[in-house]
């Protein structure tokens, strides 16, 4: 007879009302200091969230997770000086929202520049 495997289960995710479901958040931050600014976006992106301006970011946490970045971020800023918001976002308002990006070269025009060197060197008037 096999065993019954008492793992099972502990990882399925709780029901709505018994635990906290995922929800969007907007994660915003204003940093003064350059390490501690990358260090704060490597890890909003080891969270899984998506950056959506150079200083926002956005994706979908539970509770728990949640306050576990905020812990981290917390102890990541210490002493210096920095804000940090973490704003969950509605379903309903995300149906809502409205995107609009605009760039004035495509992908394609970028990796053609980018395969050209970028310095040159120019020769002195004789």
């Amino acid at each position: 007879m096999a065993h019954k495997n008492r793992y099972t289960g502990i990882l399925k995710p709780l029901p709505v009302g018994k635990g906290s479901p995922e929800v969007s958040v907007v994660l915003l931050y204003d940093i003064e200091n350059d390490r501690l600014r990358t260090r704060t976006s490597d890890i909003c992106l080891d969270y899984g969230l998506e950056r959506i301006q150079f200083s926002a970011f956005f994706g979908k946490l539970n509770r728990n997770r949640r306050q576990e970045l905020a812990l981290r971020l917390r102890d990541e800023l210490g002493d210096e000086s920095g804000r940090i918001r973490i704003i969950p976002v509605c379903e309903q308002d995300l149906k809502d929202m409205w995107v609009l990006d605009q760039y004035r070269r495509d992908a394609d025009q970028l990796k053609a520049e980018a395969d050209r060197p970028r310095l040159r060197i120019l020769k002195a008037e004789e």
